[in-house]
C-alpha cells in the first residue's frame, strides 16, 4: 500500500494544471486488480494442468481465459482514451461552505469526427469514476467516488461538491479519472489538474450594527422619496442634497435648480471603509463582508474603500459581487 502510495504521488508530480484536458494513451496507467491476479493465478493453474494431462479441452479453456483477459486490458484502457474534462463556470461560495463544481466530460471531437456513423453504438465510455487524489486533499472529509457514463456525442455534467478553508481563488485538487469496465480484472486511472474561476469570499462576521463616518442616513418620505430604483420626476434642490442629482439642463434654462426624484424609499448611501474597523487583516475582511451583505439586502448604496483599492459608491449584483472579491482577493498571495 505505501509503495501504491508513492507510485500515486510522483504521478501527481507530472501532472501540469490546464483549462482543458483529453486523455491520450501515454497519460492512461493500467494494473491488473486483485480479481485481475486471482484471474492470473487460475490461468496458470490450468497451463500446468493441461501441460501436465496433455488434455486439449483444458488447453482450449486456457486459452480462451487468457484471450479475455487481454481483451478485457485492451478495452478497459480504451473506455478512458480520448475523454475531455474542463470546469463550467463556478458560483462562488462564502468560506467555510461547500463549493460545487461542475465537471464537463465529453469525447474529444478529434476521435468522434475519424468515427464512422455506424460505429456510435460503440463508442460510449462506461462506468468512468471520478474522485479528487486523496494523498493532496487537506481535508479528513472523505470524498465520495462518482460514476458516470458518457454516451457517444453528449456531454455529461457532473457536479464534483468540496469544502473551503480560506478566502481566495479556489484551486481544485488533483482529479483521479478510473475505470474497471468491462470486468473489473484491471483499472486503468489516469490523475488531471483544471483550472477553475471559483472565487472563495471571506466568511461574514455576524450580524452587527454599525454606523459609517460618511455618507447620508436617512429615510425617505413617500413614493417619491429620494431612493435610487426609477425615475420619477422633480422637486426643488434642498440645501446638502447629492449634486449629481441635480437637473442642469433646467438650470441652464434658468428654470431654478431642481434635484431629480427617484421612485424608492430607501436612500442610504454611505461608505464602508477599511480604517474604521479594528482587529486584524482577517477579521476586518469578515466584518466589511458582513456589512456589504446588508447593504445589498436592504437596498442601500455603498462604496468600499481598502487601503489599495477605492470601489465607487453603487448597488445592484454586480457591484455586490465586485465589493466581495475584492474582500477575497486582498493581499490573497499573504493568505
Amino acid at each position: 500500500m505505501k509503495l501504491l502510495t508513492k507510485l500515486q504521488h510522483w504521478l501527481l508530480k507530472r501532472v501540469s494544471r490546464k483549462d482543458s484536458t483529453v486523455l491520450k494513451s501515454n497519460s492512461i496507467y493500467i494494473l491488473p486488480t486483485k480479481e485481475g491476479i486471482i484471474y492470473a493465478v487460475m490461468i496458470f493453474l490450468m497451463l500446468s494442468a493441461a501441460i501436465n494431462f496433455n488434455n486439449s479441452l483444458v488447453f482450449f479453456c486456457t486459452f480462451l481465459m487468457a484471450g479475455v483477459g487481454l481483451i478485457s486490458m485492451h478495452m478497459t484502457q480504451q473506455n478512458l482514451l480520448d475523454l475531455q474534462f474542463s470546469i463550467a463556470h463556478v458560483k462562488p461560495v462564502f468560506c467555510f461552505q461547500n463549493l460545487s463544481l461542475p465537471l464537463i466530460i465529453s469525447q474529444s471531437t478529434d476521435q468522434l469526427a475519424n468515427k464512422s456513423m455506424s460505429k456510435k453504438k460503440n463508442l460510449t465510455k462506461y462506468s468512468i469514476a471520478i474522485q479528487f487524489s486523496h494523498q493532496q486533499t487537506q481535508s479528513n472529509e472523505v470524498f465520495l467516488k462518482e460514476i458516470t457514463d458518457v454516451p457517444f456525442d453528449e456531454t455529461s455534467l457532473l457536479q464534483l461538491n468540496s469544502p473551503t478553508t480560506q478566502r481566495g481563488i479556489f484551486e481544485l485538487p488533483p482529479l483521479t479519472i478510473s475505470t474497471r469496465y468491462p470486468l473489473g480484472l484491471f483499472r486503468a486511472w489516469t490523475n488531471i489538474q483544471l483550472n477553475n474561476d471559483a472565487v472563495i469570499y471571506p466568511n461574514p462576521e455576524n450580524k452587527f450594527s454599525h454606523k459609517p463616518l460618511n455618507g447620508t442616513n436617512s429615510e425617505g418620505q413617500g413614493i417619491k422619496g429620494r431612493g435610487f430604483d426609477d425615475f420619477s420626476g422633480f422637486k426643488s434642490y434642498q440645501k446638502g442634497e447629492s449634486l449629481k442629482h441635480i437637473h442642469w439642463k433646467a438650470y441652464a434654462r434658468e428654470q431654478g435648480m431642481l434635484s431629480k426624484t427617484f421612485t424608492g424609499g430607501n436612500n442610504h448611501e454611505y461608505w464602508l471603509d477599511w480604517n474604521e474597523f479594528s482587529g486584524d487583516t482577517e477579521n476586518k475582511l469578515r466584518q466589511l463582508c458582513r456589512l456589504v451583505i446588508d447593504a445589498e439586502e436592504q437596498g442601500d448604496r455603498y462604496g468600499l474603500i481598502l487601503p489599495n483599492k477605492t470601489i465607487n459608491i453603487s448597488r445592484g449584483q454586480v457591484h455586490h459581487h465586485q465589493c466581495l472579491r475584492e474582500l477575497a482577493m486582498y493581499q490573497v498571495d499573504n493568505v
